[in-house]
């Protein structure tokens, strides 16, 4: 069945619809992408970063998705935060290799051999970072650890260079890190992964940040699964989609961890909210709260399976409109030009239950905003409302 049939619209739609003064119908979502792009992170003050980067990859889907009319702004964001930061673009850890997405479309849609060197030399220093003798890149620069979130980190930027480049060396070095970090984090139970892995290396520096002692003395795996770092895997895996040819075997290696990942995720969401957990697995904790970061993200990686038809239950369809009906009613609030979004987590490094469930509750963040965007943007597309 095709996805078209199966997104029989369960809503009405008009609550979410606002009025612009051109008189055009703009849904919340791009209340809260005008919000980001011109009061919260303008180019002007995008900085080379990881949780910038995750808004970049925003501009980046947003220029793929707009009319030809309205994809010049995408490209200057894009354009403006890359000339910003040209100085400091650089590979040296996963996080810095993040914002080379940005490098690697402009080379991709202007053939400027300036943005080619540059996400050259962010590969070249990428192919340095310490690593564990079976290849599995360290998201951190003194100790040997393996998180979920690297596979985002790096995953966007070799997207984006097999796309300008067509290089399949780009892919596989994505896919091979995807499996050596699944080997050590996936929990057989849930699909879902933990959070990070410990070497327990001789002579290791203290931890970089988090809780002292987070891995298993036995495992070495941390003892959580959190809700922004699975969400990191289904952006990857749905992105990395949408660009492997069908007929690679690496299409569908992907489309069976993305299945794996989503086959649980109706069971975990909250019925009242629409949204998942700051600890997924734990639902019914009465500590535990709803994160919207991660919503959007599991929500899109969702779709995502819909639309590759890698999944095509009912469930799954009734999931992702609760999700986006959810985040609008529960997670946004007024702001500078449109909306902004509530219940995200502050950044987040690895520990026990009680470190996660007291970490600080923000708003907007370009992680949050950018995730809202991305997954709204693609449910009104799906659905036919733009």
């Amino acid at each position: 069945m095709g996805l078209k049939h199966l997104l029989n619209r369960t809503f009405f739609l008009f609550p979410f619809l606002l009025l612009t003064h051109l008189g055009k119908a703009q849904t919340w979502v791009d209340s809260v992408e005008t919000y980001a792009m011109q009061s919260y992170l303008p180019a002007s003050k995008y900085v080379w970063s990881w949780q910038h980067a995750s808004f970049l990859s925003t501009m980046v889907k947003r220029y793929e998705q707009a009319d030809s009319l309205d994809k010049q702004k995408y490209f200057d964001y894009i354009e403006k935060a890359m000339q910003r930061t040209k100085g400091a673009a650089s590979g040296k850890f996963p996080n810095r290799v993040a914002s080379g997405l940005g490098m690697a479309f402009l080379y991709e849609k202007t053939g400027d051999e300036f943005y080619k060197a540059k996400c050259d030399k962010i590969f070249k220093e990428y192919l340095k970072v310490k690593r564990t003798p079976e290849g599995a890149i360290s998201h951190l620069p003194l100790t040997l650890e393996l998180w979920d979130d690297t596979v985002f980190m790096i995953g966007e930027f070799m997207i984006a260079m097999y796309r300008a480049t067509g290089d399949e060396k780009y892919l596989h070095e994505l896919a091979n890190q995807f499996r050596l970090h699944r080997e050590k984090l996936r929990d057989e139970k849930t699909g879902l992964w933990y959070h990070g892995w410990d070497a327990n290396e001789t002579n290791s520096v203290p931890y970089f940040c988090g809780q002292m002692g987070w891995p298993d003395d036995s495992t070495r795996v941390s003892g959580e699964i959190w809700g922004r770092g699975n969400g990191w895997l289904y952006m990857t895996l749905a992105d990395g989609l949408d660009v492997i040819p069908r007929d690679n075997p690496m299409w569908d290696e992907f489309a069976g961890y993305l299945q794996e990942m989503v086959v649980n995720l109706p069971e975990l969401q909250d019925e009242k909210t629409g949204h998942w957990f700051q600890l997924p697995v734990r639902k019914d904790d009465p500590e535990n709260w709803i994160e919207s970061s991660c919503t959007a993200m599991f929500a899109y990686g969702m779709l995502s399976a819909l639309k590759q038809g890698i999944v095509d239950d009912r469930k799954y369809v009734l999931s992702v409109e609760k999700a986006y009906h959810g985040l609008y009613k529960h997670s946004t609030e007024p702001a500078d030009n449109g909306l902004t979004c509530t219940n995200i987590c502050t950044g987040t490094c690895i520990g026990d239950k009680g470190y996660y469930l007291k970490r600080e509750v923000q708003k907007g963040r370009p992680f949050g905003l950018g995730m809202f965007v991305q997954f709204g943007m693609l449910y009104e597309i799906e659905y036919g409302l733009r």
